[in-house]
Parts: C-alpha cells; structure tokens; sequence
C-alpha cells in the first residue's frame, strides 16, 4: 500500500466551548442530529448518528454511564460511516484538508471519548490526518 500525502489542512473535533481555543481560521461543521444552531457553522446532519441511533442514545442510554452502551453505539454509529450518505461527505472533508482548508467537526457532547465526533476523527487517522480535539475530557485514574 502507498503512503498517503499528509493533509496540508487541519481537523479539529470539539464541542462549542472549545472553539474559544481555535487559533486559526477553519471551517466550522456542526455535525449534530438536533439541538442549537452554532453560529458560523455549516450544519452536516448526515455526519451525525442516523435518526434511528440517536433515538436509541436518547431513549434507552442517555444519562447511563458508557460502560452500559458505548460499545453497542460504537459498533453501529462506525457501520454507519461507511453508508453512502456519509461517505461523500466524509471525502469532502479529505479533499479539503489536502487543499490546506481547516475544518472543526463539532456536537454538544461533553465527553468527546465517548461521542461520534471522536470517531468521525478517528475515521480520517488512517489516511494519515492528525486530529486534534479542542476541548479534551480528561481521564482520571486511580494510579
């Protein structure tokens, strides 16, 4: 396999109180199936979890703590990234990055460990994109 170019443009993810620490001009993407419009950002619905995720997240996991859901979530919210209504968009952002365009991808979730945003982010890694989440929720340990 080739070696991919690494992206001139940068990725963010965040949620809205970490924009305040966005240092340079970039594209701002809310990508959130509900909720406040953010100001100055192009709202990218399909890049959110399907209508059908997002009700289970809301009905049956919301508020539960992620050992109880995240793996189910995740498993479905990745099979979801490969579908042909993300796709595109997910090479739109790939073909912006190479032509030096900085993009943030943001949703209201306060955890991005635990969040879609994250793996949206993850998702670009493998085609050699450094991703960088502006507002990390910092893991506590006990040692």
């Amino acid at each position: 396999m080739a070696s991919l170019t690494k992206p001139a443009g940068r990725l963010f993810t965040s949620n809205p109180n970490g924009l305040r620490k966005l240092k340079i001009d970039a594209e701002l993407w809310q990508i959130t199936r509900a909720g406040q419009d953010i100001p100055n950002a192009t709202i990218v619905r399909e890049l959110s979890p399907s209508p059908e995720l997002y009700s289970q997240f809301i009905s049956q996991w919301k508020g539960l703590p992620p050992q109880d859901w995240w793996v189910k979530y995740e498993q479905r919210f990745l099979k979801e990234l490969n579908s042909p209504d993300k796709l595109p968009l997910l090479r739109k952002i790939y073909c912006k990055l190479l032509n030096n365009t900085n993009i943030v991808l943001i949703c209201f979730c306060q955890d991005h460990i635990h969040c879609h945003r994250r793996l949206v982010g993850d998702f670009f890694r493998t085609y050699n994109v450094e991703v960088e989440e502006l507002n990390p929720m910092m893991q506590l340990s006990m040692f």
